[in-house]
C-alpha cells in the first residue's frame, strides 16, 4: 500500500505559534500573504445580497487558481444579479504592472478596480464593461479564521492553502450600475480571504462550503475532503455566532450527510438534502439545507484556454455550484436554544 501523504490543519495551538498569530484576528493578516509569481495564488472574495433583490459578487485575483504556475495574471471577477433574475457580468484580465498589494492590510488595486479595509470597514470599487460596484462594507461579526486558518500539505510544512473570514457576517451600502442606470442599494455582505501555493485539485477531491444568517445567527459550516493521496481526510469548519458574539469557532464535531442526488445539464450531480450536525457530549446544532435552487453552475475548464480546455475534458471535468437553499437552524445547547427558519447560501466544489 502506497505511503500517504501528510495533511496538517492549521487549528492546533502549535500551528498558531507557528503562524505567530493569537486568537485575535490581525489587521495584516488580510494584506499580501504570499508571493504573485509562479506557484501561488491569492484572492479577496466579496458579495452583498441587497434589499432589492438584486446580488453583487465581487473578485480580485492575483491570477487563477487552475494557472498556479504561471506568472501574475490578475482579473477582477464582477457578477450582478439583478432583482428580476438576470445574470450579468464576467472576468476582466489585466496586465501585471496593473497590480498592486499592500502586506499592511488589504489595499489591493487592479488598475481603475480596488479593494481596501481594516477588518471592520471596506470599500471597493469594481467594473466590467458597462457594469460598476461601489460599494462599502461594515463588519457585524468580528473577522474570525479557524485557528491559524492555515493548512499544511508536506511534513515540512511549506506547501498551504489559508483562508480568512474578514466579515463573516455584515452590512453593506453603496451603488450598482446596469442597464444604464445608477441604482442606490443597500443590504448585507460578506468577505473573506484566501491564499496558497498548492494545486487545489492536487490535495482536495472537493468541498461543501455554507454560510448563513437567520434571526441574528451568523453560521459558516464546510467539509473539505481532501485527496486518496492525503487519505480522504476530512477537513470541518464551523462558526457559530449571535449578534457581535461568536459562540463557538470549534469545527472538529461538525458533520456532513448529503442524499437524494440530481443530475445537472453540465453533467455533474448535486445532493437536494444537505446536512451539516454539529454535536458534542453538551449538545447539537443542526443545520438543514432543503430546495436548493442553482444560481450558478459553472465548469472549471472554462478558465482554461480552449485548446487546454479540450485536452483537459478528456481526464477530468471539475464543477462549481452555488445555490441559495431553505434553511432549517436547531440549536440546543446550554443556554442557547432556538429553532429558526431562513435562507443559506453554499457551494459544492468538484476539483476531480
Amino acid at each position: 500500500m502506497p505511503n500517504k501523504k501528510l495533511l496538517t490543519p492549521g487549528d492546533t495551538p502549535e500551528m498558531m505559534q507557528k503562524s505567530g498569530l493569537d486568537a485575535s484576528v490581525a489587521l495584516w493578516e488580510d494584506g499580501l500573504r504570499c508571493d504573485t509569481g509562479p506557484g501561488f495564488f491569492e484572492w479577496w472574495y466579496f458579495d452583498a445580497h441587497l434589499d432589492d433583490g438584486s446580488t453583487a459578487v465581487i473578485v480580485f485575483s492575483t491570477k487563477p487558481f487552475t494557472d498556479r504556475t504561471g506568472p501574475l495574471k490578475p482579473f477582477v471577477r464582477l457578477v450582478i444579479t439583478t432583482p428580476d433574475g438576470r445574470e450579468l457580468g464576467g472576468f476582466s484580465m489585466f496586465n501585471p504592472a496593473q497590480f498592486s498589494a499592500t502586506k499592511a492590510q488589504c489595499d489591493v488595486k487592479i488598475s481603475h478596480n480596488f479593494a481596501r479595509g481594516d477588518l471592520h470597514h471596506y470599500d471597493l470599487r469594481a467594473e466590467s464593461g458597462e457594469l460598476v460596484a461601489e460599494l462599502a462594507f461594515n463588519g457585524v461579526v468580528p473577522p474570525w479564521r479557524p485557528g491559524s486558518g492555515i493548512n499544511y500539505y508536506d511534513e515540512a510544512l511549506t506547501r498551504y492553502f489559508g483562508w480568512l473570514a474578514s466579515i463573516p457576517h455584515g452590512k453593506v451600502e453603496g451603488t450598482l450600475t446596469y442597464d444604464g442606470k445608477v441604482h442606490k442599494v443597500s443590504g448585507t455582505g460578506y468577505h473573506d480571504h484566501n491564499w496558497g501555493n498548492i494545486g487545489l485539485a492536487e490535495v482536495m477531491s472537493h468541498w461543501y462550503w455554507g454560510r448563513a444568517h437567520v434571526a441574528g445567527y451568523t453560521m459558516i459550516f464546510v467539509e473539505m475532503t481532501s485527496t486518496p493521496a492525503y487519505d480522504s481526510q476530512k477537513l470541518p469548519v464551523f462558526m457559530l455566532a449571535r449578534h457581535d458574539k461568536i459562540l463557538t469557532g470549534d469545527g472538529a464535531p461538525l458533520s456532513l450527510e448529503v442524499r437524494e442526488f440530481e443530475k445537472h445539464p453540465g453533467g455533474r450531480e448535486f445532493p437536494l438534502k444537505v446536512d451539516f450536525l454539529w454535536k458534542t457530549a453538551e449538545g447539537e446544532v443542526h443545520i438543514a439545507l432543503r430546495r436548493p435552487q442553482v444560481i450558478e453552475a459553472t465548469s472549471l475548464l472554462t478558465l482554461l484556454p480552449p485548446w487546454q480546455r479540450r485536452l483537459a475534458r478528456l481526464f477530468a471535468n471539475p464543477y462549481y455550484f452555488r445555490f441559495n437553499s431553505e434553511l432549517k437552524l436547531k440549536i440546543d445547547l446550554p443556554g442557547e436554544k432556538a429553532s429558526e427558519k431562513g435562507q443559506a447560501l453554499f457551494e459544492i466544489m468538484m476539483l476531480r
